[in-house]
């Protein structure tokens, strides 16, 4: 008898959440804020596909620019890995965002990399240094991400 190693991939999975400008709390003016989603990435997880969705973009509160980036903690962590310094401010558009340098494609890189670690998907806000976070009167994202988990199984062959 001898024993081989296979791989096999989960079937997709799917993480979206939205994130509201009331949940944005920093009072100090310029101060970013991260938040981090509340479902994140498994061990041994492969991102397939990810990007954001502007559905009403942030405004308000004498607020002038907002950017937000996106990316994870913990495995290879890279906070701005997805997308760094994205305009959701007004005057930047609704709707989906171009996935960075991939549109279209594939993942490549250290974004889908199998990892051995879970990972935490964030999402930083950055507003103006005059103006604080907890001003902004309306505006949402949404992050989305589609994945699969690699799994390895010992086979006893013949």
């Amino acid at each position: 008898m001898s024993t081989a190693r296979a791989s096999f991939l989960s079937a997709p999975r799917c993480i979206s959440q939205t994130i509201f400008a009331s949940e944005l709390t920093a009072s100090v003016n310029g101060a970013a804020q991260t938040i981090t989603l509340s479902e994140g990435l498994p061990a041994q997880a492969i991102v397939l596909q990810r990007w954001i969705t502007v559905n009403t973009e942030f405004s308000g509160g004498g607020v002038a620019t907002m950017v937000a980036d996106v990316g994870w903690s913990g495995g290879g962590a890279d906070p701005n890995g997805w997308y760094a310094a994205e305009n959701i401010f007004t005057g930047s558009g609704t709707g989906i965002r171009n996935v960075p340098g991939t549109t279209g494609a594939r993942l490549d890189g250290g974004a889908a990399d199998v990892e051995t670690a879970a990972r935490a998907i964030t999402v930083a806000f950055d507003p103006d240094a005059g103006h604080a976070l907890e001003d902004l009167t309306a505006g949402s994202l949404s992050v989305n991400v589609i994945y699969v988990i690699q799994a390895a199984n010992d086979l006893i062959l013949p």
